[in-house]
């Protein structure tokens, strides 16, 4: 029987685990003297910079410059914040982690996350088992081949196909360990009261499983086939919020690309489900995509915890550029370097892969440009500072109420930090003919005040 505790779990998991047991799960270590080598997993180690002193219960990689105790081997390995690694070692160590989260929660039930991420584990594989062998999911075949994704991609992210049909999953259960109440709580089932009857909540969808950092399903996202498609029906829907999945906190193709991010210290960020698998197919690998909404400080933190460069990956087109001046004072909230690329021609990232090919997109991805040099290009768009009087002093105010919140503990030294400030207000004295200690005087008001103005938007129009 798992021991149970009230007072100091990081203690207990601390005293039950041992640093060369947990690193050498996923490091071939050796031992060298006291203590133990191996190669780093977050850069492209030839030499064991990976040290683990058994002594001391630390780690620590001398070209990566990380390191700390068995927390942060587990946040840094699995992408997790402080809680999230607890719970994984405590479990790990059969220490049952007390409060009203997990006391008297019966396994198998609606309440147990186990159950649920093991539920949306198995309906997975029937859906997409059901794409790849089901005569009905032909038309399904068709369009991912219409696409041009192929038959190895769809199963590395182990997309799926729901049937047309209210009762299709429903059905499954009498050959499962799972109540309908249990998919129900995963939302792959939807109950009519009335009738009491319980029904599909993906119909006539191709399926896009989510999964966490643990290579857990929490969620689905479906795209509706054209023949299945009415004016009532959304083109893509999401899994609703449940237990083990929060659309603001998951990225998508995060399970797939997490090592290659960490390796690279670099993330691609693109905006649908069909763009990270064919970047993914074409050898981009360090892509994920957010789920049907804006960036968030969430995400944020999710990134920052494995990538020191985020490159933002927009369609070439108004919305495209309105979403990175949204999404632009997370990131410089978050201390995470972000750079924008808006791909040409009005292509998605997916069209210009298939168009131009894996050799183009990286060149391009190599002209991407800095986050607030992306806002000072926007915030210019159509303004002749000559005669919109008003419209350059709200574009000026908006640049520098962004410039305001870069924070100075930044990893760039004070003297980098401040010669790209100086480009910056440079470039802005230029366009708009004023002196650039004015400005310097203006962003120095601003930062007094606590950079807290609202930024209004000033260039986008809406119809």
């Amino acid at each position: 029987m798992p021991a149970e505790f009230n007072v100091d779990a990081k203690e207990q998991v601390r005293q039950l685990t041992d640093i060369v047991d947990l690193t050498g799960q996923s490091i071939h270590l050796q031992k060298r003297g006291r203590i133990y080598v191996g190669l780093c997993p977050w850069h492209d180690d030839e030499r064991p910079s990976m040290q683990v002193d058994p002594e001391r219960q630390t780690w620590k990689c001398w070209v990566c410059d990380i390191g700390g105790d068995i927390f942060s081997f587990v946040m840094q390995r699995e992408g997790v914040d402080f809680r999230e690694a607890l719970e994984l070692l405590a479990e790990a160590a059969g220490i049952q982690l007390s409060g009203p989260r997990r006391d008297d929660i019966q396994a198998g039930s609606p309440n147990d996350k186990k159950t649920l991420y093991a539920a949306a584990a198995w309906a997975k594989n029937i859906f997409h088992q059901y794409l790849l062998h089901h005569a009905d999911a032909q038309i399904a075949r068709d369009y991912f081949t219409q696409r041009g994704i192929s038959n190895e991609s769809l199963t590395t992210y182990q997309v799926g196909f729901a049937p047309n049909r209210w009762d299709f999953l429903a059905n499954q259960i009498a050959n499962s360990p799972y109540s309908h109440e249990v998919l129900k709580a995963v939302a792959l089932l939807g109950h009519n009261a009335d009738r009491n009857s319980y029904y599909d909540f993906f119909r006539g969808r191709v399926l896009f499983p989510i999964h966490d950092t643990q290579n857990r399903t929490v969620a689905f996202g479906g795209r509706i086939l054209p023949q299945f498609a009415d004016d009532r029906a959304a083109k893509y829907v999401n899994s609703p919020e449940t237990l083990i999945f929060s659309k603001s906190e998951q990225l998508y193709g995060i399970d797939i690309s997490l090592d290659a991010i960490r390796k690279g210290g670099k993330a691609l960020v693109m905006e649908g489900y069909t763009d990270v698998i064919v970047a993914n197919q074409y050898g981009v690998t360090n892509v994920v995509a957010v789920l049907g909404t804006a960036i968030n400080d969430i995400h944020v933190q999710h990134l920052k915890r494995i990538a020191q460069e985020v490159t933002l990956v927009l369609d070439g087109d108004d919305a495209g550029r309105r979403r990175a001046n949204e999404v632009l004072e997370h990131f410089v909230k978050g201390h995470l370097d972000l750079r924008i690329l808006t791909l040409p021609d009005g292509l998605d990232p997916c069209d210009y892969l298939q168009n131009h090919g894996t050799s183009s997109f990286f060149d391009l991805i190599n002209t991407s440009v800095d986050a607030l040099q992306h806002k000072v290009n926007i915030e210019l768009v159509g303004i002749n500072p000559a005669v919109d009087t008003h419209k350059s002093a709200l574009a000026i105010h908006n640049i520098l109420s962004t410039l305001a919140m870069v924070p100075r503990d930044q990893t760039i030294s004070d003297v980098d930090y401040r010669r790209r400030e100086q480009l910056i207000l440079g470039r802005l004295g230029r366009a708009f003919s004023l002196p650039a200690d004015d400005l310097r005087q203006q962003l120095s008001t601003i930062r007094r005040n606590g950079g807290s103005q609202t930024v209004i938007q000033t260039t986008e129009k809406t119809n």
